[in-house]
């Protein structure tokens, strides 16, 4: 649609919110699935996914690259699903071709990403799309739907395989590479051991999520609780100007058709009425192509991924806080064990009212302690080491998110700001042109 299209919003906005996503229906096990080309989905809406930022900006690993495109609807007797191409185009030696093309359903996203947040729990591991709700059941065929989830798995893929670390898992190097039936039977290895390692890991970043036990993470938290405010804030206050604007354009249009009408009845005046009625109707298409249908993929997405993508950055740091908890703890126990030994040796009243005050039981119990204590230091020393490690990937990962962070948002507010400009110099143009054939008739 070009900015001079003058079709009617209504019809348009009909289409995008009823069209029913494009792609190919079948009965499995009755029609194998075609492997189609990589740039064959001209049927689909393109949204951008900035994977070229990611890898520019980013000291990150440049010798693979994934793609998520071309949908197809799968049709089973007990269920129906989406199903995605992958196309993984790799140059390193763990690689043995040069590219794989496969296809993933979202659970096999959901299982990837299970895995290496077991296997990585001190790294931040990207988000992924949030499942459909069920007020949203209904539309999670539509072409919006799968379109905009298909644009968030590959960006999810493409963190992965940029990140330093997480991209040489095995798992991830399975997802990409294996075909169907192989990666089928790797899922069901470990399942039951990733099941209950999982829920154990959940359990203490929920237990001690809450809780701030080093200062120097405060800023970190703090920032990280303002941006997601602000951020979900931001996206309401889009939303409502976003309707708004479809408001703008239905009413624009029948503007236009009005003053159109209206030229018919004025034959003096006919020309400039004609003129300014398609003028209007010109500029209400260009609001729809350059504000409305780009909001999605320009501002709305974007967001909502970043508010998921900031609470895999907390939950990171509630699984540090654990460890300085249980470091502080074991403490605790060493300096209250060190403590009942001195009141023992010292003859004073012990802690516990059992305790023989003769000299035999006296030496027992010092004997106890001395064999005990060696045992906390060395858990103490263990804990802090353990913790140690885990703050410093922690502020190796945030120093990356960050980074990240600063790419991303600026390839968003460009985009935003371009889709602007375009509107704006639609509209001036048109109107000045307009007032020149006025004034020269």
């Amino acid at each position: 649609m070009g900015l001079s299209d003058s079709s009617d919003p209504d019809e348009m906005m009909t289409d995008q919110n009823s069209a029913v996503l494009e792609v190919s229906v079948e009965e499995k096990g009755v029609t194998p699935m075609p492997q189609t080309l990589l740039n064959d989905t001209s049927t689909l809406v393109s949204f951008p996914t900035n994977t070229n930022d990611f890898q520019l900006k980013l000291d990150f690993r440049h010798d693979i690259q994934v793609r998520v495109d071309n949908p197809q609807k799968i049709v089973e007797p007990l269920e129906t699903y989406i199903t995605y191409r992958v196309t993984t185009k790799a140059d390193r030696t763990d690689y043995p071709h040069k590219e794989y093309v496969i296809r993933r359903r979202y659970n096999d996203f959901v299982w990837l990403r299970q895995n290496i947040a077991v296997e990585y729990p001190d790294r931040i591991i990207p988000p992924l799309p949030v499942k459909h709700t069920i007020l949203g059941q209904l539309d999670r065929y539509s072409k919006e739907f799968v379109t905009c989830r298909m644009v968030l798995l590959e960006r999810f893929l493409t963190r992965l395989v940029c990140h330093p670390i997480l991209t040489e898992d095995k798992h991830l190097r399975v997802f990409l590479t294996a075909n169907a039936t192989e990666f089928t039977t790797y899922k069901k290895r470990g399942t039951g051991l990733l099941r209950r390692m999982s829920n154990s890991l959940n359990t203490i970043s929920v237990s001690y999520n809450s809780r701030q036990v080093d200062f120097e993470f405060d800023p970190i938290r703090n920032h990280l609780q303002g941006l997601s405010e602000k951020l979900i804030m931001l996206e309401k206050v889009a939303q409502r100007i976003h309707k708004e604007r479809k408001e703008l354009c239905v009413e624009s249009h029948q503007l236009g058709a009005a003053f159109i009408e209206w030229s018919s009845n004025e034959q003096s005046i006919s020309v400039a009425l004609s003129r300014i009625g398609h003028t209007i109707t010109a500029n209400s298409s260009a609001l729809r192509h350059n504000l409305i249908s780009n909001f999605i993929s320009d501002w709305a997405q974007p967001l909502k991924d970043y508010v998921s993508y900031i609470e895999c950055v907390r939950e990171t740091l509630g699984k540090r806080d654990a460890l300085q908890i249980q470091y502080e703890q074991s403490l605790m126990d060493l300096e209250k064990k060190k403590a009942d030994k001195d009141r023992v040796t010292n003859d004073e009243k012990p802690l516990m009212s059992f305790w023989s005050k003769s000299e035999i039981d006296k030496e027992e119990k010092i004997e106890k302690m001395s064999q005990v204590i060696p045992k906390l230091v060395s858990a103490v020393e263990a804990n802090q080491e353990r913790l140690d490690v885990c703050s410093d990937v922690f502020r190796q990962e945030y120093g990356l998110w960050k980074c990240q962070k600063k790419a991303d948002f600026k390839s968003m507010l460009t985009a935003l700001a371009e889709s602007h400009i375009q509107y704006y110099q639609h509209c001036a143009t048109s109107w000045d042109l307009v007032f020149k054939r006025m004034a020269s008739e």
